[in-house]
């Protein structure tokens, strides 16, 4: 069976991100589906002690389960609010973990770090409507994309939600089916 590791950083366990992973995983009931909220995870941030660059994992062991995960998931659904522009802190701190699969490939020498191809999207909600905010999107999308690529995922969906704040957002079935079928295929 297939599975699917879907990442929360939005601490309202009710939220607009808790809303749109409910109806995501409607379209994987055909997978093991695994959530973690990036909240409760409360990972510990990199301190760049070197530790992944010469031995596998990390040196703070908070996270190994969810890696665990992480790796044998065959597809990754993210979901996050915009802070100040960017990833909440307890998801960016979860980002920045994925250091020891950059040091692994290029300092180990082990490529790809994650055996286990995956297929990836991200749904991002803004509270904003402000043409920046489409900017600031594209920036995190980009990023992600990035910090996944060295690890063998491909970050091929992307659907953004603004206006969450103001009330006036709606979630577009099209667009959800589109996210959808971006990662699947």
């Amino acid at each position: 069976m297939e599975k699917l590791i879907i990442i929360n950083g939005s601490p309202r366990k009710d939220g607009v991100c808790a809303e749109v992973a409910k109806q995501v995983k409607t379209y994987f009931d055909d997978c093991e589906i695994t959530e973690y909220s990036a909240y409760e995870l409360s990972a510990a941030p990199c301190i760049a002690c070197g530790y992944c660059e010469k031995n596998e994992g990390c040196s703070n062991n908070d996270l190994d389960g969810f890696f665990e995960d992480f790796e044998d998931a065959d597809y990754v659904a993210v979901f996050s609010p915009v802070y100040n522009n960017f990833f909440p802190a307890p998801l960016k701190a979860i980002t920045d973990r994925f250091q020891h699969y950059y040091s692994a490939r290029f300092e180990r020498g082990i490529n790809p770090p994650i055996a286990k191809p995956k297929k990836a999207g991200l749904v991002i909600t803004s509270g904003s409507t402000v043409k920046q905010t489409r900017i600031n999107f594209d920036f995190m999308y980009n990023t992600l994309k990035q910090i996944f690529a060295v690890s063998n995922i491909d970050l091929k969906a992307r659907y953004y939600i603004p206006g969450t704040d103001l009330k006036s957002y709606t979630f577009n079935i099209t667009e959800l089916e589109k996210f959808v079928h971006q990662i699947r295929r």
